[in-house]
């Protein structure tokens, strides 16, 4: 080619089309764009990179692309489950993370877009629960507490409890209501009733377990007036079990407070400088010891006043030692020295309180009944009581709780002598039984209350034959044997002290009509007794076809929570919602999170914690030379 100058330069010929190009100082982009159009349609280029797959839940896979619809509502679930703050998908650095490590095409999500997602969300779960409520063909078992948010803000929660098809316990919050007003009566019931009428379930109510407060009592008699109950409104009002075994157990804290408050005084004071604290560490070592923390109590909260006895008994020598050492070099006097009666009292108290540790954590389950452990867990509290009654340093303590457990209990609940009649183990002759022996231990008389029971049972019975009398269900296979309940060694007593004639005498007595339930309290089933986890509600399931009336009858039993701790659970996780930097939220987006957290972690099974985790964590393994310990104690 002859330029102007009249020098001849070089031209570009393109390999796939005859077009020729000049080559100028103003550089090679003609030449780039040419290739970019021209290549496509002359050559066909593989893609080199790795196709991404994605199974679907039918077990397909398809290629993966990016929705940003459906990120978004990952997102918005995500920020439900871990309370997580709203604008957590417009933070600069959680997109850089995702952007650079997982999807370069996500886009940012503001907080108005992530609470609009929360809102559709959380109406789209509550219409298929209303579904799934509509469509039950058992009763429905709430639970209902209320809260005080750092807010300045009262919620009054709603727990429904039921049988899915599958004849597994579900939970499911179904309303975090705010309360602006005074807790009474009417406000309660007005709550609650809005909270059944969302999901149209007014008529499924079988009971309603509340705590002891009186407002709370009074509410039953306005559901009464609604009309609300079922089977006779005999279940209707269920008083917590565990806030009753906390009453008990702080009437006897009472009584051995001054002791108890020299350990915790002792604990205090020891951690509360950093230079006392490293020399108390120092003192550990020396003892042979590993350096550890202490945590004080709560005293509304007496788990907690357990838990710190508990973790600080190992170390009673080290640090009575060392405290005594301090309070004798700053001039003190004795008296408010630790002694060994301190640590004797504590160190009984901690395996007096065992049982009703466990107690509690057995009637907050989740996933299984409660109701027919209500009594097993009454006869080993009663049989504690008793052992203790006449101990010198425990005996007024004791006396004390044994008052307040007479109180509550000297006449037993029909739904806790109904869940272990239901028990194909144990049934009437079996509650008789566990009757007379709690009654020797605290000096209560039951025999009057046995006869009422059965005649409540047939009156409930002949309720649940009008309604179900004509269904008919299909035999299902044999349970597996599985590991069954502990608490046994009373009812196995009962096969020696009495003769097998004396048993069927109480069951065949006088009885009123009712053959299917008769048959059930007469028959002998081959169950064995020395595997423990018996799995009840599976075994009513498989008989169901043998007593189809009484099989509707025992789970509904089985279904009704005897504490309120599964509302309670609520609240400890709206106090991470409703923290101080996040107080603002109003209470309809707080119900909102409070409402798709539990039901994310319905979906899972992940309900089942009877104690908060963190709680315990706050008073156990605190040693100084773990980094996540002293992280817990930092945090």
């Amino acid at each position: 080619m002859t330029l102007p100058d009249g020098m001849v330069g070089p031209r570009a010929k393109c390999k796939f089309c005859p077009k020729n190009y000049t080559t100028t100082k103003g550089g090679t982009g003609h030449l780039r764009r040419h290739m970019q159009k021209c290549m496509p349609k002359h050559v066909h280029v593989p893609n080199t990179t790795q196709t991404q797959l994605q199974r679907h839940p039918d077990g397909s896979i398809t290629t993966w692309h990016y929705d940003a619809a459906h990120a978004r509502e990952c997102l918005a679930r995500y920020i439900a489950q871990t309370d997580q703050p709203i604008n957590f998908g417009d933070c600069v650095f959680f997109q850089e993370f995702i952007t650079s490590a997982f999807c370069p095409k996500m886009q940012i999500v503001s907080r108005t877009t992530t609470r609009n997602d929360l809102i559709k969300m959380f109406k789209t779960q509550r219409d298929d629960l209303t579904a799934e409520l509509q469509h039950l063909t058992v009763s429905i078992a709430l639970t209902s507490d209320i809260w005080n948010a750092c807010s300045k803000q009262d919620y009054l929660c709603v727990t429904g409890h039921y049988l899915d098809s599958e004849c597994r316990i579900q939970k499911k919050i179904l309303g975090f209501r705010p309360m602006d007003f005074a807790h009474t009566a009417n406000n309660i019931f007005a709550v609650i009733l809005s909270v059944l009428e969302t999901y149209d379930i007014t008529h499924r109510i079988l009971s309603i377990t509340l705590d002891n407060a009186s407002a709370n009592t009074k509410s039953i008699a306005l559901f009464t007036e609604r009309n609300i109950p079922q089977a006779g409104g005999y279940f209707f009002h269920q008083r917590c079990a565990c806030h009753i075994i906390n009453l008990v157990v702080q009437s006897g804290l009472k009584k051995v407070s001054n002791r108890i408050e020299r350990i915790r005084d002792a604990i205090s004071w020891i951690g509360s400088s950093n230079p006392r604290f490293q020399e108390f560490g120092r003192h550990c070592t020396l003892n042979g010891l590993r350096p550890r923390r202490f945590q004080t109590d709560m005293p509304v909260r007496w788990n907690s006043t357990y838990l710190m006895l508990k973790n600080c008994l190992e170390y009673d020598t080290t640090i009575s030692g060392f405290y005594n050492m301090k309070l004798a070099e700053s001039g003190c006097p004795p008296a408010q020295s630790l002694t060994p009666d301190d640590w004797y009292v504590a160190k009984i108290f901690v395996e007096f309180l065992q049982v009703f540790y466990n107690a509690t954590v057995t009637l907050s389950g989740v996933y299984y009944p409660t109701s027919s452990q209500a009594i097993h867990q009454i006869v080993e509290m009663s049989d504690m009581l008793n052992t203790y009654r006449e101990d010198d340093l425990l005996g007024d303590a004791v006396v004390a709780m044994e008052t307040k457990f007479k109180k509550y209990w000297s006449e037993m609940p029909f739904l806790y002598a109904l869940g272990v009649i239901v028990d194909p183990r144990i049934k009437l002759a079996g509650l008789e039984y566990l009757l007379e022996f709690t009654g020797n231990k605290l000096s209560i008389d039951y025999s009057e209350q046995i006869t009422d029971i059965r005649n409540k049972l047939f009156e409930v019975f002949s309720i649940y034959e009008r309604r179900f009398g004509g269904i008919h269900t299909e035999p299902s296979p044999e349970p597996d044997r599985q590991p069954l309940p502990t608490s046994w060694s009373i009812l196995k007593r009962r096969k020696k002290d009495k003769s097998a004639s004396s048993s069927s005498s109480t069951t065949q007595s006088a009885a009123p009509s009712g053959a299917e339930l008769n048959r059930f309290l007469e028959a002998q089933f081959d169950v064995d007794e020395n595997t423990e986890n018996f799995d009840l509600l599976l075994w009513w399931k498989t008989y169901s076809y043998r007593y189809p009336v009484l099989s509707h009858l025992a789970r509904d039993i089985l279904v009704i929570p005897v504490s309120t701790v599964s509302s309670e659970q609520a609240f400890s996780t709206s106090g991470r919602i409703i923290e101080p930097r996040r107080n603002c939220l109003t209470p309809d987006m707080v119900e909102v999170l409070i409402c798709i957290r539990d039901w994310e972690h319905a979906r899972k099974r992940m309900q089942n914690e009877t104690l908060d985790e963190q709680f315990i964590q706050n008073f156990s393994n605190l040693y100084v030379d773990e980094g996540s310990a002293s992280n817990q104690v930092q945090n």
